[in-house]
């Protein structure tokens, strides 16, 4: 383990990539402590097996301590963090990185679809060779987020939030997108990019999403990546899709010539890009084409990927997505896998400073919904900004052209809502923070088609 083992307290374990973490820590024989702010159904699964507190106190710490590993959104001064001076302190994701070191190492970064690419990579690589670990930061159904394994190859998830990721060397990395978010950690778009591209150089084979521009640039000094999309001009081309509901069927091509037909296990054209990027990765660390292509049809999407929670009547459906890049390709396949249905989008907003940059990117995109209700903002860990709210939101909606009323809180949300379905309808509930809990409210409700 590289230095883990013994005694490991983990300051804001119940967030998803530190509750992961966790579990690759306890399986490399740690005995695992930690604490988070605010109690959760994660904590109480964690409580099965680590010692968890709610609240950050010096207490929390046991009275012999190996290592301490924080969250990224843990401040500076935490109190647990400041009184575990002398001992290893390490921010998560190099923390993952020593973990993981020995491994073949497969990282897919970029914007968006990290987890549905990784949980898919890993299922592809466990499928076919039997072995291997992973790290996803999100829930896969009937698995867990985070495998410690056997055999060389380790797939994980790594996200580009605090700028750490440079720090790691990668066998494989898979890009699939560069958007504007996060800026702030790396002093704007373009220090993000320079990010994302240090971080190609540094690995040993790299794969690239052709049909992100931004993407390829950045993937420019890179000699002899691999591309994937719909682009004619991709190297590991998707041809001639078809969108079956919640699935979508294509032609797998690799430079220019047919290898296989592929079902990908998600609607819309977003999930063939995840599926390609996926397949990319087997592809890069040897896996052939061949016994690749059938095992990804047994994969299951990560919760909370459009998520379909109730089909009696009403399509319940429940996303993450918190970008507008991110809510259009969720509009976009229910549009292709749906065609015939209206959309009810509820949408949550994710960040006092991501509402107030994109507020109007958010508007533009939610029009395209038939209905749309706009909730309060989830702060994270974000303190307020003034004037920053989802009425902003709802306000660009109409801006666009669009239809939408705000409400302040998610069970207001949950009434406005219920207001304009009709039977038939999809319910698309869109946002990182709690509004799953509005979704599952939501599909109980119509569970009965009335």
């Amino acid at each position: 383990m590289n230095g883990f083992a013994g005694r490991v307290h983990l300051v804001g374990i119940g967030g998803e990539g530190m509750a992961a973490l966790a579990q690759l820590l306890r399986e490399g024989g740690a005995t695992v402590s930690g604490s988070d702010i605010r109690d959760s159904s994660r904590m109480a699964a964690l409580r099965a097996w680590a010692e968890v507190s709610v609240g950050h106190r010096v207490e929390n710490l046991p009275d012999r301590l190996d290592v301490l590993v924080y969250s990224s959104a843990i401040a500076p001064g935490n109190l647990e963090v400041q009184a575990a001076r002398g001992v290893p302190r390490w921010p998560r994701l190099p923390a993952l990185g020593a973990i993981t070191r020995g491994r073949d190492l497969v990282a897919v970064v970029g914007t968006h679809g990290k987890t549905t690419t990784t949980s898919w990579a890993a299922h592809l690589v466990a499928t076919v060779t039997g072995e291997g670990g992973y790290y996803v930061g999100g829930e896969v159904p009937g698995s867990p987020s985070a495998v410690l394994g056997q055999g060389k190859p380790f797939v994980a998830e790594i996200d580009e939030s605090d700028g750490r990721f440079v720090g790691l060397t990668p066998r494989v990395a898979v890009l699939t997108s560069v958007d504007t978010d996060h800026v702030h950690t790396y002093g704007g778009f373009g220090g993000l990019k320079k990010a994302f591209a240090t971080f190609l150089a540094r690995a040993e084979q790299a794969a690239v999403c052709a049909d992100d521009p931004v993407a390829l640039d950045v993937a420019r000094s890179r000699h002899r990546a691999l591309t994937f999309g719909f682009s004619p001009h991709a190297d590991l081309q998707a041809v001639g899709a078809e969108y079956r509901r919640g699935k979508t069927g294509f032609e797998l091509h690799l430079r220019g010539k047919k290898i296989g037909e592929v079902e990908a296990p998600g609607p819309g054209p977003h999930n063939v890009r995840n599926a390609l990027g996926a397949i990319a990765a087997g592809l890069l660390i040897g896996i052939p084409p061949r016994d690749l292509l059938p095992a990804l049809a047994t994969a299951t999407r990560p919760r909370r990927r459009l998520e379909i929670l109730e089909e009696n009547g009403y399509l319940v459906v429940d996303d993450y997505a918190h970008h507008p890049t991110e809510v259009a390709a969720g509009l976009d396949a229910l549009r292709r896998g749906w065609p015939d249905r209206r959309i009810v989008a509820i949408f949550q907003p994710h960040r006092y400073s991501r509402t107030q940059a994109l507020a109007g990117a958010f508007g533009a995109v939610l029009s395209r919904a038939d209905r749309v209700v706009v909730s309060r903002v989830y702060p994270a860990f974000e303190r307020s900004i003034p004037g920053v709210t989802g009425r902003e939101v709802a306000d660009a909606v109409r801006q666009a052209g669009g239809w939408a009323v705000y409400r302040p809180t998610l069970s207001a949300a949950l009434d406005a809502a219920a207001e304009e379905i009709q039977p038939g309808d999809v319910v698309a509930c869109f946002g990182a923070g709690d509004i799953w809990k509005l979704a599952r409210e939501m599909a109980r409700g119509l569970s009965s088609g009335s």
